[in-house]
């Protein structure tokens, strides 16, 4: 099955986000998040077994850090503003969300030290007027809608024609 870690998100944030989206141009080359999708994804695995999903439950069974305060920040793209892929928006402190990331490296003994503490807001296959559509976004104003941290959630994620459909295998409190 098709897994990820990731820290689930208030109603309040998801709200903000949609808010966000219904601002952004809408044109057939974008294609938003739904907003009952939203999550911070803090590590991704792909295809795993059963068994693997087990060892992951296993491994974060005792898990302890502490709650992080944090809040929506800056939207930014992937890549970068001249190729775009995606449309993110960051989520602040970038610095403790980093650190919880590294700790479920080291507990997962894994080596991918790429991490850069975002929410998808849309995915990009092309723009019509990419200066234009960078400059809009730029131009939006992120309320810094604060939430608690408190746990993470091993998810799985199932591909359908319509979207991906999530569903919670196991969340782990801090």
């Amino acid at each position: 099955m098709r897994c990820f870690l990731a820290i689930d998100l208030p109603e309040k944030v998801k709200k903000e986000l949609e808010r966000l989206q219904k601002l952004i141009l809408q044109e057939k080359g974008i294609k938003f998040v739904e907003p009952k999708n939203f999550h911070l994804t803090l590590k991704f695995f792909g295809e795993i077994s059963d068994k693997k999903v087990n060892e992951i439950k296993e491994k974060f069974k005792e898990f302890k850090f502490e709650k992080i305060k944090c809040h929506l920040g800056n939207i930014g793209f992937f890549p970068s503003s001249d190729y775009i892929r995606v449309v993110w928006i960051s989520l602040e402190p970038n610095e403790k969300i980093k650190e919880l990331f590294v700790k479920i490296n080291e507990i997962l003994d894994s080596k991918d030290d790429r991490f850069e503490s975002h929410i998808t807001l849309a995915r990009v296959k092309f723009i019509k007027n990419k200066e234009e559509f960078v400059e809009q976004i730029k131009k939006l104003k992120v309320a810094p809608i604060e939430m608690d941290a408190d746990s993470f959630s091993l998810k799985k994620s199932i591909l359908t024609e319509k979207g991906p459909i999530y569903e919670t295998i196991k969340e782990f409190k801090f």
